[in-house]
């Protein structure tokens, strides 16, 4: 098995919730707002926060606290707490192995992509079809965990109202934090993480 670099997890994470909905006795689900994350640190209780898009501000609410948590095309987690370590692991495990990148799901899922047989890098038909997008961007953090590695994602995502990706928009706010960084910035739609040579 190939060793993957360790991911330090010390730092508080925000996990996108909008792909996620509660789910009411008798089974009925109901959507979580768009602007609702969880807010993990390990060995702290998992708090739901709401983002505040202008300031960058978090404010915490119990709101969501009674009911069980589910993941769209996902799992159901009983409790904030359960869902918040389920988020943690994936995070932990979410950087790829050499020659691979990790296709990061909206519902919190990952799975290793390799370039097609025959092939060092990816083509544009391969990102396309791994994202279900017709059109690419790229963006290259120039610093923090991720310099090195690129996120390739639907440059349509937003405008086709894909879910904030929960994993994507965690590695986005490691890098670009909420304290010194604005307006505020999400992403959407599953996306790709890789190192950059992987494009060339």
């Amino acid at each position: 098995m190939e060793k993957r670099p360790h991911v330090s997890t010390a730092n508080p994470l925000l996990f996108s919730l909008h792909g996620t909905e509660l789910v009411k006795p008798g089974g009925a689900s109901f959507p979580l707002p768009p602007r609702l994350f969880l807010y993990t640190r390990p060995g702290q209780p998992t708090r739901i926060v709401a983002l505040c898009g202008t300031t960058g501000k978090l404010f915490p609410t119990t709101t969501y606290d009674r009911d069980p948590l589910q993941v769209v095309g996902g799992s159901q987690y009983a409790t904030r707490q359960a869902l918040g370590e389920h988020f943690q692991a994936q995070h932990a495990a979410m950087r790829p192995a050499d020659g691979a990148a990790m296709l990061l799901g909206v519902d919190g899922s990952i799975r290793e992509v390799r370039p097609e047989r025959g092939r060092k890098t990816f083509g544009l038909a391969q990102l396309c079809a791994a994202l279900e997008a017709h059109y690419i961007d790229v963006h290259c953090p120039q610093h923090g965990p991720y310099a090195g590695y690129i996120l390739v994602f639907d440059d349509e995502g937003k405008d086709r109202r894909r879910p904030i990706n929960p994993l994507a928009t965690a590695a986005w706010f490691e890098t670009y934090p909420l304290e010194h960084y604005a307006p505020i910035d999400v992403v959407a739609g599953p996306v790709l993480l890789m190192k950059s040579a992987l494009m060339r």
